[in-house]
């Protein structure tokens, strides 16, 4: 056997064994190393939660807190709606008459100081007037009437600048109108002042040369309206094109459902894409520092809790989503298991109408943590599937890598004859090497059998035995840790659901 041969075959057989050590090594700390992240959010039925949710939320946490609940990491409601509110807002409730009332009021003060010639509450009502307005064009019940209002408001708001002397600001405000109204919104002499007109035509000029761009809207499920800066774009899948650059408000529309409010930035020149599953923001609460889901009661969340938490939970990449609020004079606790696709634990305890029951925190705390008030263990080995047992993926990996190193050589088994005293050493070397890695590969290979065998009857005993199944984690093995949610591909709808109806 060639000199260079040995070498390689000696280099295959050191990488064979540092492979065996590096992948077990992990094995043994993985699951004690890695540390739980959980977030306990709102449940509501309802636009708002009641007084007495916030209550139980406030004081379940603290009591969370307290018990110091080894490797479980609380992340903070406020860290929370940061997080999922970088680009999308709550869709402000349908306007109704009163709220379109108060509106007119709010755009009357402002022109009121502004026919004045007071330029600066003139601009802080208008101000108002306009985030009062722009909120409104975004929720349900908006229509053509409200548009043309709100375009008023901006062009006031532009004057008001302009008395001021804040030609930047003005010219701010007419980009908006112009995202928001296109190139030709009446901003005209027959109701403005001529050198707010001019302002305004001197913008549309220069905007008017610079690129445009697109945006490719896509939804889940197909064919939900397009709402952009309050108008109807058609359906999805759909592109909106020739988009001056800015920032729009987007929304979706599916029959009843909406979607929250996106703020989507076109730039000049470019398309942008943008995919929104509506089911599931019709239902997530971003109301200021509060995050949660809303449903109409708690019949119809069962039917979609378990779906909307897992993609929340991978939204804010955290494993345990906890979901807590009073429903029916009950307080309600679900633990979602965001890594396994599945509502792990819930419970209900009905709770006085008046002050908070120490008793039910108690039992939310339990229901969080597994039983008893303790934390709940790490998970343990037997439970996970049992091709997940990284000692047996340890085994079966060198046992392969040893089987085709043995393969490589075993034509030297076969070999009859040498036609010389070289060739003869070396048929004996390939032959020594053939043998002794074919061995150790069968031996490996029997090993991580037997590994896969007895720990797959452990989880079966287990189950069987009525053990409680532990949080699952997302995979450690081989030290690869924390698991980016969002890059995991959702399991829910192939898993069984605990809400499935009694037969």
């Amino acid at each position: 056997m060639p000199p260079r041969f040995r070498t390689l075959a000696l280099h295959v057989l050191l990488l064979l064994a540092a492979l065996q050590a590096a992948v077990a090594a992990p094995a043994v700390a993985a699951d004690g190393d890695v540390e739980r992240t959980i977030a306990v959010l709102e449940l509501r039925t309802g636009a708002d939660a009641s007084s007495q949710t916030t209550d139980y939320l406030r004081e379940v946490v603290a009591a969370f807190k307290d018990k110091k609940p080894g490797d479980f990491i609380l992340v903070p409601m406020d860290k929370l709606a940061g997080k999922l509110g970088r680009s999308r807002d709550q869709v402000p409730g349908a306007v109704t008459e009163d709220r379109k009332k108060q509106l007119a009021e709010a755009k009357k003060k402002g022109i009121s100081y502004l026919d004045n010639a007071d330029a600066a509450n003139a601009i802080k009502a208008l101000s108002a007037a306009e985030r009062a307005y722009g909120s409104a064009l975004a929720a349900p019940g908006a229509d053509e009437t409200l548009r043309k209002d709100y375009l008023d408001v901006l062009a006031q708001l532009a004057t008001a600048y302009v008395v001021a002397k804040d030609n930047d600001a003005a010219v701010e405000v007419f980009r908006i109108v112009i995202t928001t109204f296109g190139l030709k919104a009446p901003v005209t002499d027959d109701f403005y002042r001529p050198d707010v007109v001019e302002k305004f035509q001197r913008v549309v000029k220069e905007t008017n040369t610079l690129q445009k761009g697109s945006l490719d809207v896509s939804s889940t499920p197909l064919g939900a309206r397009i709402i952009l800066s309050g108008g109807d774009r058609g359906a999805t899948p759909g592109q909106v094109a020739d988009l001056i650059a800015g920032t729009y408000a987007l929304r979706l529309q599916h029959g009843s459902s909406t979607s929250l409010l996106h703020r989507v930035k076109i730039n000049g020149g470019q398309n942008t894409k943008i995919n929104i599953d509506v089911p599931f923001e019709s239902h997530l609460v971003l109301d200021g520092p509060s995050v949660g889901l809303t449903y109409a009661d708690l019949d119809a969340a069962k039917l979609r809790l378990e779906n909307d938490a897992v993609v929340l939970g991978r939204d804010l990449e955290v494993n345990l989503v906890v979901l807590l609020g009073v429903i029916d004079q009950k307080l309600v606790t679900y633990v979602v298991d965001v890594s396994q696709g599945k509502v792990e634990r819930s419970f209900q305890v009905k709770v006085p109408q008046v002050g908070v029951s120490p008793r039910a925190i108690t039992r939310a705390i339990e229901t969080i943590l597994g039983k008893e008030g303790a934390a709940a263990p790490a998970p343990a080995p037997a439970t996970d599937p049992w091709y997940t047992y990284t000692p047996g993926v340890a085994a079966g990996g060198a046992g392969a890598v040893a089987l085709i190193v043995g393969l490589v050589f075993s034509p030297a088994i076969f070999a009859i004859e040498a036609k010389n005293e070289a060739e003869k050493a070396s048929l004996e070397s390939n032959r020594t090497i053939a043998g002794a890695t074919l061995a150790i590969g069968a031996i490996l290979g029997g090993v991580a059998g037997y590994l896969f065998w007895n720990r797959s009857n452990v989880a079966t005993a287990a189950e069987q035995a009525g053990s409680p199944a532990p949080v699952g984690l997302p995979p450690a093995a081989f030290g690869f840790a924390p698991v980016h949610f969002g890059s995991v591909p959702a399991q829910t709808a192939a898993l069984p659901s605990p809400f499935a109806p009694a037969r």
